[in-house]
């Protein structure tokens, strides 16, 4: 029975089909022809495609030992692909190519309206897309109407993305390069009192513990009592100012060390702040396209035609239905 049903029904919707046939290919033959006089229409555009893979390091090191994440050939990660898709989705590469090429003029996007802005931004959305392929690279890909332009738009993105996340860096390490510097500089300052502290002293006679051995006995050896004298009186200011000129040297020696180190810090931060590095890997320069990349014609008409035919088929399966009920309540 449930056979017999199923050979009714598939029975039933071929007598339906065959019923309308004329209707149904019409409307097909109308919306192949209608969607392929559209699809001549809409204006040809060419993609380019960039690839660029993040670097892991966004500076240059100067230490001596350097960990993984620091060099400077290794590649980047998730973290570090997603940070580079931020940077070329912000405003501040959109606003630079929307500059450089003129793209309210090129887009044709009237100036007059009070969209303008709107309708520039969703179509530089729409023509101008990035993502991430199954590798981990990402991908600038540029539609347009023209290939030159197309492919100079992709390599111009390209190489903005060093330029604006340099600029994001030099900011934050501007900031800390400011204070290092001035750290650096208080260092300094206290080194200069310290040696002129110990030159002070030096120059009075006052010398090291282990000088003043040598001293006593360059006394006792002297041959004449103007020279016996001179090495009593620094032997007597040793004794005196002795402890405080070691103290002296003592500091000194530890922040030659801290200032040794701090120089280091200002360096590196001065490099952080002032020096332009690159930040991606470039695996494939912009493509020049061949052939157009949109519209895929054939793909429009085959869409239009089989959407016509079916809500047609819907349509006369609703008008066939209500005479159907129309037929019942009569009866």
């Amino acid at each position: 029975m449930q056979e017999n049903k199923d050979s009714f029904n598939a029975n039933d919707i071929l007598d339906f089909l065959w019923k309308y046939k004329k209707i149904i290919m019409i409307l097909g033959v109308l919306a192949a022809i209608v969607s392929s006089i559209v699809s001549l229409m809409i204006e040809e555009k060419f993609k380019s495609v960039v690839t660029i893979y993040p670097t892991k390091a966004s500076a240059v090191f100067y230490s001596e030992i350097i960990t993984e994440n620091q060099e400077v050939g290794r590649f980047g990660e998730e973290a570090e692909a997603e940070q580079m898709l931020q940077i070329l989705e912000s405003s501040k590469i959109r606003d630079k190519v929307v500059a450089k090429f003129d793209l309210m003029k090129h887009y044709d996007i009237d100036t007059a309206s009070e969209y303008k802005f709107y309708d520039l931004s969703e179509t530089y959305s729409e023509l101008i897309s990035f993502d991430r392929n199954n590798k981990g690279a990402v991908r600038i890909s540029v539609l347009d109407k023209s290939i030159d332009t197309a492919v100079l738009i992709a390599s111009y993105i390209s190489e903005l993305f060093d330029s604006t996340k340099n600029d994001i860096i030099h900011e934050r390490a501007l900031f800390d390069y400011n204070i290092k510097k001035a750290n650096l500089k208080t260092l300094q300052d206290q080194m200069a009192l310290l040696q002129d502290s110990i030159s002070n002293l030096t120059s009075q006679g006052v010398v090291t513990e282990d000088a003043y051995e040598g001293l006593t006995l360059a006394m006792v050896n002297a041959k004449d009592q103007e020279t016996r004298e001179l090495y009593l009186k620094k032997m007597t200011m040793t004794e005196k100012y002795g402890g405080l000129l070691s103290t002296l040297i003592t500091e000194a020696g530890l922040l030659a060390s801290r200032l040794s180190t701090m120089a280091f810090l200002t360096d590196q931060a001065e490099t952080s702040a002032f020096q332009d590095i690159s930040h991606q890997f470039r695996i494939e320069d912009a493509t020049v396209p061949i052939k157009k990349s949109y519209p895929v014609r054939w793909l429009i008409v085959a869409i239009s035609t089989f959407t016509t035919i079916f809500m047609a088929i819907v349509l006369l399966l609703f008008y066939e239905k209500v005479k159907e009920l129309q037929a019942k309540s009569k009866n």
